[in-house]
């Protein structure tokens, strides 16, 4: 559950917070089935009204939920958004959820993949805690049996990694099973472990991640440039271990809410290697173009479908109202 600030204040200011629903995978799941696709999400809430809530939430998106019903909080963070030079802040009040109670043997994860075809996982919830890491790797191994296509987005938050391992200590076991990988050249020590030279441009940096893990077939980044909290140039790279493709530049002259962003162009991406296998750049632009949308609607997850989305690709912009 997320509890953001309204109208801009900070949060040594406010009376009340808006409520959203939403997280890493979770959003991805939403966006993918507001995109006309079958998903599942796997998770954890307590029995009680707040867990009923987000659940609800999920289902009314079109995603169906697998749930084990235990503990009694569901985990929050507090998000200030920022404005201008003022930069957003999140603060995190997850220990003790009943997601970060999950351990291995609690889900049955060939039951679950017997009809999936993609797995996707964010490095947010190995950072939760070594249990969480263990229960990742139990869906990996299984995954990878299974033949399930696998992705994963670093999403390195070093203010939940405290539980006494780094990062780079758990993240290249859960990697290794990875198809596609989303992350930035700054998470290659801090969560890869691969040691990188001033001199390594991107391409020399995915190159050497795909020497580490050699199951990986492709990489995706985003980049944010000439950007503050109210306004960003935003664009992205895909790398399939020959070429780096480069998708089209947008510039967001005003962010509603950018939280959601990067799981928005994470659905784009898996979105698009799904509809187009052959066709990368195509996958690039979508995912591209989503996450722009993205940052014109509250809340965590992406709600464009996909006419929005390729009307965007295909130039139109927001000038013009549609009748």
């Amino acid at each position: 559950m997320r509890l953001s600030t309204p109208n801009y204040l900070r949060l040594s200011q406010v009376k009340s917070l808006d409520v959203h629903y939403g997280g890493a995978e979770a959003n991805v799941a939403a966006s993918l089935s507001i995109l006309g696709m079958d998903t599942k999400f796997v998770t954890s809430v307590p029995d009680n009204e707040l867990g009923s809530s987000s659940i609800n939430m999920l289902r009314s998106l079109g995603v169906a939920p697998i749930v084990v019903t235990q503990g009694s909080r569901l985990g929050v963070y507090y998000f200030e958004h920022g404005a201008s030079e003022r930069a957003g802040k999140v603060l995190y009040d997850r220990t003790g959820s009943a997601f970060s109670e999950l351990k291995k043997g609690m889900i049955d994860w060939e039951t679950i993949f017997k009809s999936a075809d993609w797995f996707h996982w964010s490095g947010i919830t190995p950072a939760l805690n070594l249990e969480l890491a263990e229960v990742c790797e139990e869906a990996l191994i299984v995954a990878s049996r299974m033949g399930l296509t696998i992705s994963a987005d670093l999403n390195y938050r070093p203010s939940l990694w405290n539980y006494g391992k780094k990062a780079n200590e758990i993240m290249p076991d859960l990697v290794k099973y990875c198809d596609v990988l989303l992350g930035g050249v700054e998470d290659s020590e801090k969560c890869l472990n691969v040691k990188l030279s001033d001199s390594d441009t991107k391409e020399i940096v995915f190159r050497k991640w795909m020497e580490t893990f050699p199951k990986l077939k492709t990489i995706v980044s985003t980049a944010r440039y000439d950007a503050n909290a109210s306004s960003n140039g935003i664009s992205a790279v895909l790398w399939n271990g020959k070429d780096m493709l480069e998708s089209k530049s947008y510039n967001i002259s005003h962010i509603i809410d950018r939280i959601g962003a990067g799981d928005a162009f994470m659905a784009g991406v898996i979105y698009g290697m799904i509809q187009w296998p052959d066709d990368s750049q195509a996958a690039l632009e979508f995912a591209t173009a989503a996450s722009c949308l993205k940052h014109s609607i509250v809340g965590d997850i992406n709600l464009a479908n996909v006419l929005e989305i390729k009307a965007l690709i295909d130039g139109e912009s927001g000038s013009r109202v549609v009748r």
